[in-house]
């Protein structure tokens, strides 16, 4: 279910409440009968995939760590990969792979007919990590399985992340205590927060957006739409994590950072060490820093950092314009730094360098969001191609629909990113701070509010981040 659905509206104040109330011993069996509700409330059918998951990697774990041999644990370290990425590969990546194959070699391999399940590319790396953490020995691996599937299937954040390492959420799973007032307090205001950043922002400016994507000749405009199209994804999917983060604070669990206003970054690099942190460091940690420690000369170390972006970028979809998303990215990432040194050797000022830099980055952001949302080569081509010509292209947006929403989503837009500012600056006056700060809190809880209901839309069903 969506958080953003009335069932939902329902549901997740009586498992609050419910939480509150049940002795501390219970509390692990009512999480956990939660997060099957809510998950087979989508699709009832694929509980077992995520039972299936779990008891995966709860079991290479342990044989992992009996095991008293190097050979053993790789063993089981390799069959739990394979497993995993098999199931991933055939549940998201096999249609991908047979067209590809078919248009290729003239095969005719048949692709399958099912729903992606919800979740799917979240709960497999968060599994996956949990085992290779007990492989290097980071921690001994969790023996009561109850425990361990509310790690996994942990509500909040089982569909959209953030993707969590079990030395966060495991070891707070153990112990499920009640909240603090402020634990109570916190909860209100991010998930407020997040509501406004989902509904009054992201939601109004996503039909204009699309419009300008896919239905239009293009021209110069793009580059501004998709800039915007980049900070509407990352208000749909940062709302989300505020959600998260919020509904997990009424149970006394502090869930893991997952944006750290990336639009503030002074380089593609500190972009998406900013931008969904948890997938970005699970990629660093477990496929980019093993590599590299293993080729550390170039022109293989810049290979396998444009490799992990790139899959990063499939990570995102089965379709090759997330390859040349994250092909993209992991250039502009490698090639930043020479750039900049270059660059830097011109004179002038440090605003002036300052006031470039910024724009290069505006611009950077704004080519990789038009790769990221358009799917279809041939339009992604033209396009582009209009991007790079000397129409504006402020005609045909004349017709666009929703453009009252688009401006109200705008207004949302800027007010966040000023707090975001604030929270940048390290300014003790930002939102998430006020949840300590009588009449101030409920302040900003009661604009929220308002606003929500009076400039929200409700049409728009479910997080972008659900597709992958």
């Amino acid at each position: 279910m969506s958080f953003t659905s009335l069932v939902f509206l329902i549901f997740a104040p009586g498992i609050l409440i419910a939480y509150m109330m049940i002795p501390a011993a219970y509390r692990r069996h009512l999480v956990a009968a939660g997060s099957l509700l809510f998950y087979a409330y989508w699709e009832v059918a694929y509980v077992p995939l995520l039972f299936a998951s779990a008891l995966i990697d709860y079991f290479a774990s342990i044989w992992i760590h009996r095991s008293s041999r190097p050979g053993q644990k790789r063993v089981w370290l390799l069959l739990s990969i394979l497993i995993n990425l098999g199931i991933l590969f055939f549940f998201k990546y096999w249609n991908f792979f047979t067209d590809n194959v078919n248009h290729l070699i003239g095969t005719d391999l048949q692709g399958i007919n099912v729903l992606l399940p919800l979740g799917i590319s979240f709960y497999t790396l968060q599994t996956m990590s949990y085992t290779f953490d007990v492989y290097r020995g980071k921690f001994k691996p969790e023996t009561n399985f109850l425990t361990y599937f509310v790690y996994v299937s942990f509500f909040p954040q089982l569909v959209a992340g953030p993707i969590e390492r079990a030395s966060t959420l495991l070891t707070q799973v153990r112990n499920l205590d009640l909240p603090s007032m402020k634990d109570v307090q916190r909860g209100f205001v991010l998930i407020a927060w997040g509501f406004f950043a989902k509904l009054v922002i992201a939601d109004n400016i996503a039909e204009f957006i699309s419009y300008s994507f896919l239905q239009t000749p293009g021209g110069l405009i793009l580059w501004a739409i998709s800039f915007v199209f980049v900070a509407q994804v990352y208000f749909d999917f940062y709302g989300y994590t505020l959600i998260a983060r919020g509904l997990a604070s009424f149970m006394g669990i502090n869930l893991s950072l997952n944006f750290r206003q990336p639009f503030y970054a002074k380089n593609m690099t500190s972009f998406w060490q900013r931008w969904h942190i948890s997938l970005t460091k699970w990629v660093t940690d477990y496929i980019h820093i093993p590599l590299a420690r293993r080729f550390p000369q170039e022109p293989m170390r810049s290979f396998i950092a444009i490799m992990a972006m790139c899959i990063v970028g499939l990570w995102h979809g089965a379709s090759w314009n997330f390859v040349l998303f994250g092909l993209v990215n992991g250039l502009m990432m490698r090639f930043w730094s020479p750039v900049a040194r270059l660059l830097s050797v011109i004179p002038s000022n440090d605003l002036i360098r300052e006031v470039f830099g910024r724009a290069m980055m505006v611009m950077c952001i704004s080519f990789v969001g038009i790769l990221f949302f358009i799917r279809d080569f041939s339009l992604l081509q033209s396009q582009i191609g209009t991007m790079f010509t000397t129409d504006l292209g402020l005609a045909a947006l004349a017709a666009a629909p929703a453009k009252l929403d688009f401006l109200l989503g705008l207004i949302g837009m800027t007010i966040f990113f000023f707090n975001d500012w604030l929270v940048y600056r390290k300014m003790p006056v930002h939102v998430e701070a006020s949840a300590s700060v009588p009449f101030l809190r409920e302040g900003i809880l009661g604009c929220c509010v308002v606003a929500i209901l009076l400039f929200g839309n409700f049409d728009v069903e479910g997080f972008i981040y659900f597709e992958f």
